[in-house]
């Protein structure tokens, strides 16, 4: 029976909106630890503030709770867990952190749009994700399955903070959806933090970025790490792919192109990256 179930889900076509998901349930306790890391790194003009912060937070557990992470605190920007909350029932497992952007310069509605943004699309995730998830429940007692024996869906929402300057922002809310397999769902937020414009390819690396970008896919193919394997695709297949591409920033501020899965290899090869430099 579970194997029914899985060949259920395994065989289910996620929709056109919901794309690049991965297999990464490993890496979503990689993503927390880098989180959690870079709570420490601020700037030495807020030390003592941060002094104060932690202090808090370590003496009025109800504010603790509300504000229990802080991936990234600086002079003009930070991202917080706004809301944090978990449900489950017979179908489900769902755990939820929603972030949210605390711009300090001195017009930054813009900031309350996408926080809005954000959550709308969380809520848009997760009622899809809860839909399949009564879907395949549904099929498993159909097809003679038990309550008992039935698996529930894990949902599971989190974010990840690339990088921040004063003037930029990077960071990417993920959904995980695990049954037999997990699947990630990455939205990606780049934002020049001093106009509230979102930031396309070519604002970070140029007018060129494209041929940066075909260039830099290029060598990686031609040239593999060990153990990956892309496939041969001619100019045509190579713009779609780079068309179909995320953008984020790296750690120290540089363009990166994330690739769909299976849009540039078999599906072992996850989400591929390169940097337009």
């Amino acid at each position: 029976m579970r194997d029914e179930l899985r060949d259920i889900y395994m065989q289910t076509e996620l929709p056109e909106e919901l794309p690049g998901v991965v297999e990464a349930a490993l890496r979503r306790g990689e993503r927390r630890a880098k989180s959690r890391r870079r709570t420490w790194h601020i700037v030495s003009p807020l030390a003592a503030a941060f002094a104060v912060f932690t202090m808090v937070l370590n003496t009025v557990p109800t504010f603790a709770s509300a504000m229990y992470e802080v991936p990234v605190l600086g002079d003009v920007c930070r991202v917080l867990t706004v809301r944090s909350y978990h449900y489950e029932d017979e179908t489900k497992n769902v755990d939820i952190e929603i972030p949210a952007i605390d711009v300090e310069l001195g017009d930054a509605d813009w900031a309350e749009s996408v926080n809005r943004l954000i959550e709308a699309t969380i809520e848009y995730e997760v009622a899809q994700s809860e839909q399949r998830a009564e879907e395949y429940y549904n099929a498993f007692i159909s097809t003679g399955g038990t309550p008992e024996d039935y698996h529930a869906i894990g949902i599971e929402v989190d974010y990840e903070v690339y990088y921040a300057s004063e003037d930029v922002l990077s960071f990417a809310v993920i959904k995980t959806e695990t049954l037999a397999s997990a699947y990630e769902t990455f939205h990606y937020y780049n934002y020049d933090l001093r106009t509230g414009q979102e930031l396309k390819a070519e604002d970070l690396a140029g007018q060129a970025w494209r041929e940066k970008a075909k260039a830099a896919l290029t060598e990686l193919m031609a040239e593999p790490a060990e153990g990956a394997v892309y496939w041969e695709l001619d100019d045509e297949a190579l713009d779609a792919a780079i068309d179909g591409a995320q953008l984020r920033l790296s750690s120290t501020g540089e363009p990166v192109l994330v690739f769909q899965k299976y849009s540039i290899g078999p599906g072992s090869m996850g989400r591929p990256e390169i940097t337009l430099k």
